[in-house]
């Protein structure tokens, strides 16, 4: 039986449906067993996370589809409030789904916003995905199946390929196209992902951009019974391997509480870009009367900015009023940030409102640094700070 087969029979059967609860369980288990000292505040909030994450990969693997005919690329701004892996305000995204099969011409508009890097999303998802019962081992296959340990072998900035108009036009493909403006992904490769940092959204626009498959396809808007299996046991393990992979890196970053540090392995592993950035992370823990003091001297950067995470990564930035989290303007006279996370306005410093809690992660990134900074973090009474 040819795995197409064997994935049809799987699906018209109910055994990947079947499957697909059994591996959304065990997502449910890590919420269970990850939960430190089985905090309420954190318990609600996992489940809560579940569930979000259990959105975006239905969106990202279920319901997505690759372009059959010329459409435009979304820009997808953060939420205003939420957001996962300390996902920065200054940021939107483009998730756009290919077929790493075809060709794609992208076209459009460069806009303003004065960085866009691009990436090639290629995630273990291994061939016998949809063919083969995965519930009931789901956590032991994550080194080999896990749709959100991505890695980004192509990258590439928008620059590149725009002219002096602010015209784009390349070919995105796996095969040399025989053109000048070509972005290579890889045979596995699935999304097209972007990253677009504004220094001011009010007065910045993003790209308007077209993605339009090379080759004649048929229209085609319900997956066969065989993809549904695969999309199925991809989306289940992508909520699965989101909640597993950052309880682990949370896990890490307990071990040096109030320190930002470099953990790259883990950044890595959910398709972190270190090219193009210096992303520090710790775990913040500040009691009532205590502030987290933290200093340095941004390098010459395109961009910097700090937030504050609950323990499940979620940003607590609040986009309409500006709490929680600091970014490039924050820049005193003589040119060094002195950031204080804490529940109560110091008396000086940039304030960093931990929203009513009093741990969590947090992260500081750096885009297109020149040098590493020196970074240092103390945690001191709030009323030691003049």
């Amino acid at each position: 039986m040819t795995n197409d087969a064997a994935a049809r029979q799987r699906l018209m059967t109910g055994e990947a449906w079947n499957d697909f609860c059994d591996t959304l369980r065990a997502a449910g288990q890590v919420v269970i067993d990850r939960t430190p000292d089985a905090d309420e505040q954190d318990r609600v909030e996992g489940f809560r996370y579940l569930t979000r994450m259990s959105i975006m990969a239905y969106g990202r693997c279920i319901e997505s589809l690759a372009p059959m005919v010329k459409m435009p690329i979304r820009v997808i701004p953060p939420p205003r409030m939420g957001g996962q892996g300390v996902q920065s305000p200054d940021q939107d995204h483009v998730v756009q789904a290919i077929d790493a099969a075809k060709r794609y011409r992208v076209s459009g508009q460069r806009g303003s916003a004065p960085y866009v890097h691009m990436s090639a999303w290629t995630p273990k998802v291994p061939d016998w995905v949809g063919v083969e019962s995965v519930g009931h081992r789901a956590v032991a296959v994550l080194e080999e199946f896990n749709p959100s340990w991505s890695q980004t072998p192509f990258t590439a900035l928008l620059d590149e390929f725009t002219d002096g108009a602010g015209n784009v036009d390349f070919v995105l493909s796996a095969d040399d196209p025989g053109v000048d403006n070509w972005m290579r992904i890889a045979p596995q490769t699935r999304e097209l992902m972007m990253r677009i940092v504004y220094d001011d959204r009010d007065s910045q626009s993003s790209p308007r951009l077209m993605i339009e498959p090379l080759e004649p396809a048929p229209l085609s808007f319900t997956p066969s019974a065989a993809d549904m299996s695969k999309r199925l046991a991809i989306a289940a393990q992508m909520v699965l391997s989101v909640q597993s992979d950052y309880a682990d890196w949370t896990d890490a970053l307990l071990e040096a509480e109030n320190q930002l540090r470099l953990t790259n392995d883990h950044y890595l592993k959910v398709g972190g870009s270190p090219d193009d950035r210096h992303f520090e992370f710790g775990y913040w823990r500040v009691a009532e009367g205590e502030a987290l003091a933290i200093e340095f001297k941004p390098p010459v950067c395109r961009h910097w900015n700090f937030q504050l995470c609950n323990h499940w990564m979620e940003n607590l930035a609040n986009y309409f009023t500006g709490q929680g989290y600091a970014s490039s303007q924050d820049v005193e006279a003589d040119g060094v940030v002195r950031l204080v996370v804490a529940a109560e306005k110091p008396a000086t410093g940039v304030w960093v409102d931990t929203a009513g809690r009093d741990h969590g992660v947090m992260g500081l990134r750096f885009v297109e640094p020149e040098s590493v900074p020196e970074i240092t973090a103390r945690l001191v009474r709030l009323s030691d700070l003049s």
